[in-house]
């Protein structure tokens, strides 16, 4: 039976940092749509790809919201262990 927790805290916080990008790239969807509408050359089909990411803006703000809320978890997660890994380090050298 191990009587251990073993968490990569190093790994949530850059969990982290890559869901805050996820995030990001989501909110600026509408302004990268509009920038690939431009460039394909053809009326039709930019105004699809402009129907397309203006189309479920409702959605998309809410998973925004979600993963931000993860991204903010992960890191606090991560940051919270470390934090506590110190505090118990610094508590067994008092002990000593």
């Amino acid at each position: 039976m191990a009587d251990q927790l073993k968490l990569d805290t190093v790994a949530l916080r850059d969990a982290g940092t890559s869901l805050r990008v996820v995030a990001q790239e989501f909110n600026d969807a509408n302004a990268n749509s509009d920038g690939v509408a431009d460039a394909v050359g053809h009326a039709g089909l930019a105004r699809c790809v402009e129907d397309f990411a203006h189309g479920w803006d409702d959605r998309r703000a809410k998973l925004i919201g979600l993963i931000a809320s993860l991204a903010e978890s992960c890191t606090g997660i991560g940051e919270g262990f470390e934090g506590l890994d110190r505090d118990f380090a610094a508590a067994l050298r008092g002990a000593e």
